[in-house]
């Protein structure tokens, strides 16, 4: 039995307009929320006992095509339609899971086998709870990141942010006290790339890259503005304080919002630019509680 880390090689009709702006501009680039999944899914297997030499990587948009060996893989993230039906040699934990409702009823009697599924967000919980398949809302892995071990001593404001659905609204800064501008950093929360799809060396330069940007938030943030969810989790889990800024809300956040405000432009003048870090020790507790079990019952076959 192998144990499965997603990796992503967008090779899809959903990445269409990668291949495009790569033909058009030279490059494309990526969101690395998928990365900072895989990380957290490591460190899950690495608490529960699994060695480096019983972790394969799975490319998420093959799926389907799998044909190692048989190979249990926690389908934390974000599903298409193409990935499905996935292959018999993978054995799927749901937890953390976020698809459409379109996918959702194509597969009804693939998820109806593989209940209860542990959903990323309301709105997954929902929808699956809609088609008559038993689900929970769990919460996305990357709230099981172990916490940081010291703080920074000098203050610094780590402004990460991305593009499309991950826009950062410049008006925010209207409202940033300058104290905090004056040490401000920004990040680009996705990897610029020349090739397509991500081969091998693509997909793991990637996460390599993910994990030295989670590096630096644990070492310099003291605090974190973003519009980004997979920024959100990993520094909530890390104890550093976030504040969450987004065009619109929307029900991805769903689980993020029970322990954080989501502003929008209508609340920027509300923000607390003080705020505390958010203690998540008994979220993260339950969620790894929740991992092991599932995987032990899946690696026994029951």
């Amino acid at each position: 039995m192998k144990f499965g880390v997603l990796t992503f090689g967008y090779n899809s009709l959903y990445f269409d307009a990668f291949r495009k702006k790569r033909e058009q501009d030279g490059y494309y680039d990526v969101n690395l929320g998928d990365n900072a999944q895989s990380i957290a899914v490591r460190n899950l297997y690495k608490q529960s006992g699994i060695s480096d030499d019983q972790i394969v990587e799975v490319d998420r948009e093959a799926l389907c095509e799998y044909t190692g060996p048989k190979t249990i893989v926690i389908m934390n993230g974000v599903f298409y339609s193409d990935t499905f039906p996935i292959s018999d040699s993978i054995i799927p934990i749901f937890i953390g899971f976020h698809t459409t409702k379109d996918v959702i009823r194509e597969q009804r009697d693939f998820f109806l086998r593989h209940q209860p599924i542990g959903c990323r967000d309301d709105g997954t919980t929902a929808a699956m709870q809609e088609f008559g398949i038993e689900a929970f809302t769990t919460g996305c892995l990357t709230l099981t990141l172990p916490p940081r071990e010291s703080k920074p001593q000098s203050p610094k404001l780590l402004v990460v942010y991305g593009s499309g659905a991950g826009y950062l609204p410049p008006a925010v800064f209207h409202h940033t006290p300058e104290h905090l501008l004056a040490n401000a950093q920004f990040i680009y929360h996705r990897l610029p790339a020349m090739r397509f799809p991500f081969d091998a060396q693509l997909r793991e330069e990637a996460e390599r890259y993910e994990r030295a940007l989670m590096a630096r938030y644990r070492q310099e943030a003291t605090l974190v503005l973003t519009p980004l969810h997979h920024v959100a989790t990993p520094c909530l889990a890390f104890g550093i304080p976030v504040i969450i800024c987004r065009v619109r809300n929307d029900v991805r956040f769903s689980m993020v919002d029970k322990l954080l405000p989501i502003h929008t432009p209508a609340s920027f003048s509300e923000i607390d630019w003080n705020p505390p870090a958010v203690n998540i020790d008994s979220i993260r507790d339950e969620l790894i509680r929740l991992v092991k079990a599932r995987l032990m019952t899946v690696s026994q076959g029951k």
